[in-house]
C-alpha cells in the first residue's frame, strides 16, 4: 500500500503539528479525519481559542472532532472509520493501549528528539536548556510506553548557539517533513522498523509557567539556555521590589555576557555606559529588552528614562 492510497487518521494540535498536517495536504495525501484537542480559553480575556490544527482543518474543509479525553465514544468513531493509519504530532494526550490496534499499520507519532533520547513532553525546551548542539525527529510506531515505540525513520538537526525556542521548532518541522512521506510510503511498503536501545532512555519533564522564573544564583550561561527555551512560553521572567511594591519583569532580549560584574551580588542590575548587565554566577545577562508587567516591552534604555532606580536594584 501507498500512503496516497491509506484512510488516515492525523491527530495533532499546535503549531508544529499543523505544519506537518499542511505538508501533507500539499502533497496530496487524503487526510479522512482530524482529531485535535477541545478549544481552549486564552488571554486576560478568557476567549475561547481554537487550536491551529482546527483552523487548518477548517480551511481545507476536513472532518473534524474534538475529544474531550479518549474514551469510548472517541474509540468507537476511530474504529468506524477503519483507518488504516493513525499519524499523530504533539497531540497532547496519551494514546491509550486500546486504540494501538484500530489501525492495520497501527499509530505513527512524529516525535522532537533523537530517540530513545529527550523521550517525553518537552525535547525541544529539554535540547535548549541542556545546551545540546543536535537533536532531531523520529518517525515512530507508538505502543503502550511513552515514546518506546520502534523507530522506523530518524534526521538529525544541528542546534546553533543562538537558535531559541522557535528556531530550533523550524529546523525540526523542515526535516520531519523532508522524511516523513518517504518515511511512511517504505514502512507501508516491509513495515520494518527498529527497536529502541530502552538503557539508552532520557526523559524530560512537562514545562510549567513558574519554570520561567529565573533563578539568578544559577550561572549566567544556565539563564541564557533557559531563556532560549523558553523563549516562546512561558518566557523568562523576574521580579523587582520597586518602592515596596514586587513588579514582574520580563526578559523579551537578552545576550550572555563574560562581564565577571566585580562586587555585585547575583540578580543586582549594574550598568557600563548604556549596557544594562545582571550579575549571575561568574558572568554576566546583557539586557537588550525588557517588558513591565502590564505595559509595552521597550529597550532597556528606554525603560531606564522613566525607571532609573532599575540600576543597582537586586532582582528576585
Amino acid at each position: 500500500m501507498k500512503l496516497k492510497e491509506a484512510k488516515i487518521v492525523f491527530m495533532g494540535t499546535p503549531f508544529f503539528a499543523k505544519e506537518i498536517l499542511e505538508n501533507l495536504l500539499k502533497s496530496k495525501i487524503k487526510i479522512d479525519l482530524v482529531v485535535t484537542q477541545p478549544d481552549k480559553l486564552a488571554g486576560r480575556r478568557k476567549i475561547k481559542k481554537s487550536s491551529e490544527v482546527k483552523i487548518l482543518a477548517k480551511k481545507y474543509g476536513l472532518p473534524l472532532v474534538q475529544f474531550e479525553k479518549l474514551d469510548s465514544a472517541a474509540f468507537e468513531k476511530i474504529k468506524s472509520l477503519a483507518p488504516d493509519l493513525v499519524i499523530v504530532a504533539a497531540y497532547g494526550m496519551i494514546i491509550p493501549k486500546s486504540f494501538l490496534e484500530i489501525p492495520h499499520y497501527g499509530f505513527i507519532n512524529i516525535h522532537t528528539s533523537l530517540l530513545p533520547k529527550l523521550r517525553g513532553a518537552s525535547p525541544i525546551h529539554t535540547a535548549l536548556i541542556q545546551d545540546l548542539k543536535e537533536t532531531g525527529v523520529t518517525i515512530m510506531k507508538i505502543d503502550e510506553r511513552l515514546d518506546s515505540g520502534n523507530i522506523i525513520d530518524q534526521k538529525k538537526v544541528s542546534i546553533d548557539e543562538a537558535d531559541k525556542y522557535s528556531d530550533l521548532e523550524k529546523k525540526l518541522i523542515d526535516s520531519a517533513n523532508e522524511i516523513l512521506i518517504n518515511s511512511l510510503n517504505n514502512y507501508l511498503k516491509n513495515q520494518e522498523s527498529i527497536p529502541q536501545d530502552h538503557q539508552e532512555a532520557t526523559f524530560t519533564k512537562i514545562i510549567k509557567k513558574e519554570d520561567g522564573k529565573i533563578d539568578w544564583n544559577q550561572d549566567a550561561e544556565n539563564i541564557w539556555n533557559n531563556f532560549r527555551a523558553f523563549y516562546n512560553w512561558p518566557g523568562s521572567f523576574t521580579f523587582w521590589n520597586k518602592r515596596g511594591i514586587l513588579k514582574k519583569l520580563t526578559l523579551m532580549e537578552i545576550e550572555l555576557s563574560q562581564n565577571p560584574g566585580e562586587n555585585k551580588r547575583n540578580g543586582q542590575v549594574y550598568q557600563i555606559g548604556k549596557k544594562v548587565f545582571v550579575k549571575a554566577g561568574k558572568h554576566s545577562i546583557l539586557i537588550k529588552k525588557i517588558q513591565l508587567e502590564g505595559k509595552n516591552e521597550m529597550p532597556i534604555e528606554n525603560f531606564l528614562n522613566g525607571n532609573p532606580d532599575l540600576v543597582g536594584a537586586i532582582l528576585k
